[in-house]
């Protein structure tokens, strides 16, 4: 070998030994992990649920399916879920979780007794955690439900869906969910039984596009889950090409396609809006409907003296609002309060109590369920109507104005009716400041307490 051959084979050993090595993939599912967790903390739980589904498909490229490092992820990423309002999607991951590392705990930060018991039960669901085919399972040893996941299907072939379900279950029905792409809602497909076997397909007008969502799931007689195999907000991901191979979807919550090196057909972006337990509502619309009511004094705006300090109303308060959701607990508002002073029969009276406020809300939950109080800041007009106590003409009512200056505070509870759906009840004292005697049409304004029970619904976008 001449000189030049020896210092270019040099050269060459050289330069491999220098050049950069692919970064291990148990280091890049840690990171993501980590950085899902930071998210989780700073209460940004849809972002950590895409770190650390971006986590498990990295894994799931480099065939760590089963190592211990997943489990991990499968454990926080049922943190994130639960704290995201989505229990049977967080139940799922923690079964996941236990299936590969029986012994895993919860962090000491992110313990409570909700997740413990969770996890308790996902281990007593477990049982055997092995995904063994329904065709070599023994019955008599099957522990929880039993699945081998499906990546790979073809374009309009059904696709044949088997799964087993222990005896200690015993199950109503056991039904495959499935979803095609651009699809918004999951279709139900109940399953055969045969002993402790299930088995049943998706149909081949259900498998189009680039890929197809899927769990399997069994259900009691109340219609309340058992154990699954994926859920509507994490389903397991079943891609479709000619031949019938399998990519990688990068993230199985939102959609987003990773290298898919072994896929004949492109994998296409899943919206956000097909699939549930994605991105949170950032802006709510609420409309609420309730009664008020006001301790008043000094005079109405008929000119009347309100002689006896009372109790006025307001029969009927109409409240539509627009929130900004700064993160699941903190929102910032901007209400229309609209009373309307029934009753009131003196000449000439008001129809209308308008006013409008800027509110700040503040969840106790992590997810925005639950208790919240508020804090608001406005101007307009407060209205309810009172008794006259020496009128004998029969024009014995009359309104008692408050504002224009209005301050209040309140207390409420929101109950979550889906992904971006809302129920919550909230009652609110509010200060009328008599800064002017008069406003427009309102007159001998007044400054007093009033407040507003009201029970409304709210829609997210």
């Amino acid at each position: 070998m001449g000189t030049r051959s020896l210092a270019t084979l040099i050269a060459g050993i050289v330069w491999c030994v220098a050049a950069p090595a692919h970064a291990d993939p148990k280091t890049d599912v840690a990171a993501k992990a980590r950085a899902a967790m930071a998210s989780y903390d700073s209460m940004d739980y849809d972002a950590a649920r895409k770190l650390l589904n971006q986590a498990l498909a990295i894994a799931k490229r480099a065939k760590l399916d089963k190592d211990p490092i997943v489990a991990r992820v499968y454990l926080d990423l049922g943190i994130a879920q639960l704290a995201g309002s989505d229990p049977e999607a967080a139940k799922v991951a923690f079964l996941s979780a236990v299936q590969i590392d029986p012994k895993i705990t919860i962090d000491a930060a992110y313990k409570s007794a909700e997740l413990v018991k969770m996890l308790d039960d996902a281990r007593a669901a477990a049982g055997d955690p092995g995904d063994a085919p329904a065709s070599d399972a023994d019955c008599k040893s099957a522990r929880g439900l039993q699945h081998t996941l499906i990546e790979s299907g073809r374009p309009g072939a059904a696709q044949t869906i088997d799964a087993i379900v222990g005896s200690e279950l015993s199950p109503a029905r056991v039904v495959v969910m499935f979803r095609p792409e651009g699809a918004i809602d999951f279709t139900e497909v109940k399953l055969t039984r045969q002993g402790c076997h299930f088995t049943g397909a998706i149909p081949a007008s259900g498998m189009h596009g680039a890929l197809v969502h899927y769990y399997i799931a069994a259900y009691d007689a109340g219609n309340k889950v058992l154990a699954a195999k994926g859920s509507s907000g994490a389903p397991n991901i079943l891609e479709l090409s000619a031949a019938g191979t399998s990519g990688d979807v990068e993230d199985p919550i939102n959609g987003t396609p990773g290298p898919s090196p072994r896929a004949s057909a492109p994998v296409t972006r899943v919206t956000r809006s097909a699939v549930r337990g994605g991105k949170a509502p950032s802006i709510m619309l609420a409309v609420a409907g309730g009664t008020g009511f006001g301790y008043v004094s000094g005079k109405t705006e008929g000119d009347n003296v309100v002689q006896t300090c009372c109790i006025g109303t307001s029969l009927v308060v109409i409240t539509p609002e627009l929130a900004y959701y700064a993160s699941p607990r903190i929102s910032i508002g901007l209400a229309v309060r609209l009373g309307l002073p029934i009753g009131a029969n003196i000449d000439g009276h008001s129809t209308i109590a308008p006013s409008a406020f800027l509110r700040l809300r503040y969840a106790f939950g992590r997810s925005g369920d639950g208790l919240r109080v508020m804090a608001e800041l406005g101007g307009g007009v407060l209205r309810n109507t009172i008794k006259l106590n020496d009128d004998d003409t029969g024009m014995d009512t009359d309104i008692v104005a408050q504002g224009p200056l209005l301050l209040g505070a309140g207390v409420g509870y929101t109950k979550r009716l889906g992904s971006s759906l809302a129920l919550f009840v909230e009652l609110a004292a509010i200060s009328g400041i008599a800064v002017v005697d008069k406003v427009g049409s309102a007159v001998h304004l007044n400054t007093g307490v009033s407040g507003d029970l009201a029970l409304g619904l709210a829609v997210g976008f």
